[in-house]
């Protein structure tokens, strides 16, 4: 068979000119289509791109009322508005704001599972293990809080992470001393001192206090002191060195550090308990070197407080002796006494150390005794008895 062109067909002006328009309605047709195709996609596109940025600054209000909620200490109201925030906008760090106000609202296994799910992603966040020492401490899981605690520490940190693992580690000294880790906490303490800025004195103060804390008086001496060496220290430091030397059984450093601490311009800064305590361990101080017979004396000067001295505890020892009809432990202390010659003059005390040390031997041995007899002593026999535990110590530099 043949086609129309094979057959010859021609169309006629009128005919050519009815195909042309025909074409031409049909490609206006499909481009008005098309127009209205663009046209409403733009405008889809345009609407949810409206609705997803409103999401997003409503999902910023929420988040930013949430966090101010938490801030303001109102975690319940925290809890609702960051929900709020997720629900608009979720983001990682609205995660941690929530788990964070379900811990500080006391909503401890709910505030763990969060922060457990966010851990299984970045299982090296410092923060979120953090967070998880604290629950696992409110929960007295001690092991699982130390190593949530460690993991904090070797972990990352968004911003100025040297600052936040030093708060860190200072954080879990705190927690180990109060679980009487003594041992531990020196160690984390002794660490954050060596790592702390040599001109930050009150991060270093606070350290020094803390070992105080962990039963590691020298440590916590050494440190109080290097503080105290720098143009107008802390006023805090000079009562620590103080307070730390006094309990050591160093009364010359006390003596020095708590003269310092009165003269501070600072001092009023210290509550007034703080200040009559710490006055009177001066005063104390001060009268136990007094009666103590240091070896830096002249020879005269010492023989005299080695009477003195031995005055008052064979006082102490009469007095306890005759307060106790039977005193089994007393008797060989007045044994002693009794090979003591009664009268012995400042020249034959300058002329023989060793009977100058027979007989201070014998004044730190009774006021020990009678201690345990009798009961704690009062006034010059109670700094006798401070001189007694630890005579070398009293006037170390």
């Amino acid at each position: 068979m043949m086609n129309g062109s094979q057959l010859g067909v021609v169309l006629t002006p009128e005919e050519r000119l009815a195909r042309r328009r025909l074409i031409l309605r049909d490609t206006v047709s499909l481009l008005t289509l098309f127009l209205i195709t663009a046209v409403l996609f733009a405008l889809t596109w345009l609407l949810h791109q409206s609705f997803t940025d409103h999401e997003a600054l409503l999902g910023q209000r929420w988040k930013a009322r949430g966090v101010a909620a938490l801030h303001a200490g109102n975690p319940g109201a925290a809890i609702e508005s960051l929900r709020s925030a997720l629900a608009y906008a979720p983001s990682r760090d609205t995660e941690i704001d929530l788990a964070t106000a379900l811990a500080e609202a006391g909503r401890t296994q709910e505030a763990f599972a969060y922060f457990n799910t966010l851990r299984e992603t970045a299982p090296g966040d410092g923060m979120i293990n953090l967070q998880l020492a604290r629950l696992a401490a409110k929960q007295g899981n001690a092991s699982l809080a130390i190593l949530r605690y460690q993991t904090a520490l070797d972990g990352t940190w968004e911003s100025n992470g040297y600052d936040r693992r030093r708060e860190v580690r200072l954080e879990m000294a705190g927690y180990l001393i109060a679980q009487r880790q003594f041992d531990k906490a020196r160690a984390q303490l002794l660490i954050a001192a060596s790592n702390a800025p040599t001109d930050d004195l009150a991060a270093l103060t606070r350290i020094a206090a803390m070992l105080e804390q962990a039963q590691d008086l020298p440590d916590a001496l050494d440190l109080y002191r290097s503080v105290a060496t720098r143009r107008s220290p802390p006023v805090a430091a000079l009562e620590g060195a103080g307070q730390a030397a006094f309990n050591l059984g160093m009364y010359r450093i006390a003596a020095d550090y708590l003269t310092r601490e009165m003269a501070s311009r600072q001092v009023s800064s210290l509550p007034n308990g703080s200040q009559s305590a710490d006055q009177k361990m001066l005063d104390t101080a001060t009268r136990v070197l007094l009666l103590y017979p240091s070896g830096d004396l002249p020879s005269r000067a010492r023989a005299q407080r080695v009477l003195s001295d031995r005055d008052i505890a064979r006082a102490r020892l009469s007095a306890c002796a005759s307060s106790k009809t039977t005193s089994p432990e007393l008797a060989p202390l007045v044994s002693r006494w009794s090979q003591i010659p009664e009268q012995i003059s400042l020249y034959q005390l300058e002329q023989n150390p060793d009977l100058n040390q027979t007989i201070l031997q014998l004044v730190y041995d009774t006021e020990k005794m009678t201690a345990q007899v009798c009961g704690p002593p009062t006034g010059d026999d109670a700094l006798l008895l401070r001189i007694a535990q630890n005579p070398e110590a009293v006037e170390q530099e």
